[in-house]
């Protein structure tokens, strides 16, 4: 109703206009699906991303990245490395522990004082604010150097160094536990831990139906060899199986068909049907359906398929000879629970 046209047609006053109108209005009052269906949704996809022209620069920053010297995160540092660097005896622990200085650093005890103002309009009251700024980081710099310090310094092993060599040994090479052979050399329950694509696919498969739903408006193809860069020969060599798994995610990402549950959810009349058929069915009833326009019946159908209910359908391009079956099989067959027709095929003798 609030399309221009729809103002102008109704402005004019034609009859046959008008009458369109009304057309449009019953087959939204019945259902949306008969004015408009719901659209499939895909993304436009481009040849050349919008970056393409920024390749050379960001594979120079990048390879700047990668040759920088903390290339990995420190996993001691958090705790994470316990098995690696554990060969030290408990004793070296315990003196390393009593001889950490991480006290004795400068700056840790001192306080910086009430900060003055920041004066930006002298040159003394700007140097005075810049001086304490200035120790201020300097704190900071020992306060953290001196927590680091005191974290390797507070550093005890978990295990003896003997068993650290047998887990070592047993422990090598983590894979999961479908890619291995079963000997003495392996851990089950550590090998179990450890899953593979397959595994990871099927155990994130109802997550990944909920939310892998948002499709891009547009999509370059080039964008993964830009954003991979030497990924993409390591993800080439991978087997085909690896391709299979991610086919799905990658269509669900690209296309976004309507859920079918909508059908229902779009249409209060099915909405309202749903209970009407649910509260028939529990008291062993069975139900007709009239409509006047065929295409109700296709809804219908659908409707009917989702709610896994038994139907029959008879509708004006039903063959003659056909007819009479239909009906003979509705009224033999108790198991049927539905039958839906169209109003020009009425009179047909159902009981």
């Amino acid at each position: 109703m609030s399309r221009a046209q729809t103002r102008d047609d109704l402005q004019s006053g034609v009859y046959h206009k008008i009458a369109n109108i009304l057309m449009q209005l019953r087959k939204v009052c019945n259902h949306p699906d008969l004015f408009e269906v719901r659209p499939v949704v895909t993304s436009f996809a481009m040849q050349q991303s919008a970056v393409a022209g920024f390749e050379i620069k960001e594979l120079l920053i990048r390879k700047r990245w990668l040759e920088a010297e903390d290339k990995r995160v420190n996993l001691d540092l958090l705790g994470y490395q316990f098995i690696n660097q554990q060969d030290e005896p408990l004793l070296t622990a315990v003196e390393t522990r009593q001889l950490s200085a991480s006290l004795e650093m400068p700056y840790i005890h001192d306080l910086p004082g009430e900060p003055p103002p920041k004066d930006t309009r002298t040159i003394v009251g700007y140097r005075r604010y810049r001086a304490y700024m200035q120790q201020i980081e300097r704190m900071s710099y020992w306060k953290h150097v001196a927590y680091l310090n005191a974290i390797k310094c507070s550093r005890q092993p978990i295990y003896p160094s003997e068993m650290l060599s047998v887990v070592r040994r047993l422990y090598k090479p983590l894979v999961p536990l479908s890619a291995v052979d079963l000997h003495i050399d392996h851990v089950r329950p550590v090998h179990k831990a450890v899953l593979s694509y397959a595994e990871r696919t099927d155990s994130m498969a109802e997550d990944i139906n909920k939310f892998v739903c948002v499709t891009p408006s547009v999509v370059a193809l080039d964008l993964p060899q830009l954003a991979l860069g030497t990924y993409q020969s390591q993800l080439a060599s991978l087997p085909l199986e690896f391709d299979q798994i991610l086919h799905p995610v990658s269509v669900k990402l690209q296309i976004a068909f309507p859920d079918p549950s909508l059908l229902q959810y779009d249409c209060g009349k099915l909405q309202q049907l749903k209970k009407l058929l649910q509260e028939k069915k529990a008291g062993s009833h069975r139900v007709l359906i009239f409509t006047q326009m065929t295409r109700i019946l296709d809804i219908l159908e659908i409707f009917l398929n989702l709610s896994g209910y038994l139907y029959l359908r008879l509708d004006g391009a039903t063959k003659i000879e056909d007819r009479q079956y239909i009906t003979e099989r509705f009224n033999a067959d108790s198991r049927i629970f539905c039958f839906i027709a169209s109003s020009r095929s009425g009179g047909v003798g159902i009981k």
